[in-house]
């Protein structure tokens, strides 16, 4: 009876012991949060960075943790470490239940992959992807706030495919590889019809006629796409240069061929 007693006694020790191990873990998270928190507002990224990775490291599977997590992504993000900030992103709307912040959260995995593009005389692989993505974003969340944000961005990379496309069909033109050129301005027209680079792929079209010498080709292709151009001053000078070709006058000392060559 007496051993069954003290069995008992230090059964109980050890369960409040743990209790209080417990209960000081959380204070201690919540205190690592709350500086972290701080750090982050007074825009001290790095060290708030340390703080919540604390967290995470040492109170994984917690909701503190998955808190953490979140304002790690935007540290990262600040930070312009934009591949790692993009990946706690991702972690962080699997575990969350918080469906505002999830959504903020997808939103900028989007602007990490925009982030993560190149300029357009390099691989637009990445553009590509961040386009998609943004894409995807307005369909899952067609009354988000973030989507004029979103459009801009799409506008953004569009323009810059676009303008990737017409420089790669304005080589082939310098070139005279002409069906070549044909090949990206059709893509360009097909899917960036409405980007400024589209008006220029429609003037490239009319230069490709000129330099083989097909005025007819020119005006029957400006006659059936006039109002396909976004700029009407475009379409002007894209007619210009077809009735210059076919006064054969010189423009700006330039016989029309050569002045062709220059603009490109």
């Amino acid at each position: 009876m007496i051993k069954n007693s003290y069995i008992l006694y230090f059964s109980l020790i050890l369960i409040l012991s743990g209790c209080s191990s417990v209960d000081n873990n959380i204070e201690r998270s919540d205190i690592y949060f709350k500086k972290g928190l701080k750090h982050y507002e007074n825009k001290k990224y790095s060290k708030s960075k340390d703080r919540f990775q604390q967290i995470i490291d040492n109170y994984s599977g917690t909701e503190i943790a998955v808190d953490a997590l979140y304002y790690l992504a935007l540290c990262e993000y600040e930070l312009k470490d934009f591949q790692n900030s993009k990946q706690s992103f991702s972690i962080y709307t699997r575990y969350s239940q918080d469906i505002i912040k999830a959504q903020f959260a997808r939103f900028m995995i989007c602007k990490c992959m925009f982030e993560s593009t190149l300029d357009y005389p390099n691989d637009q692989t990445e553009t590509v992807t961040a386009l998609n993505e943004f894409q995807l974003f307005i369909e899952d969340y067609p009354s988000s706030k973030y989507n004029e944000e979103a459009m801009d961005k799409i506008l953004f990379l569009r323009s810059k495919l676009s303008l990737k496309q017409y420089e790669i069909a304005k080589l082939y033109i310098k070139t005279e590889k002409y069906e070549a050129a044909k090949l990206y301005l059709d893509e360009l027209l097909k899917l960036y019809y409405d980007t400024e680079s589209a008006d220029d792929a429609r003037i490239g079209y009319v230069i490709i006629y000129l330099m083989n010498n097909d005025i007819t080709g020119a005006e029957n292709f400006l006659d059936k796409n006039k109002s396909k151009f976004n700029k009407n001053q475009n379409y002007l000078d894209a007619l210009s240069l077809v009735e210059n070709s076919k006064k054969k006058i010189k423009v700006k000392g330039l016989y029309i061929l050569d002045y062709i060559k220059k603009i490109l």
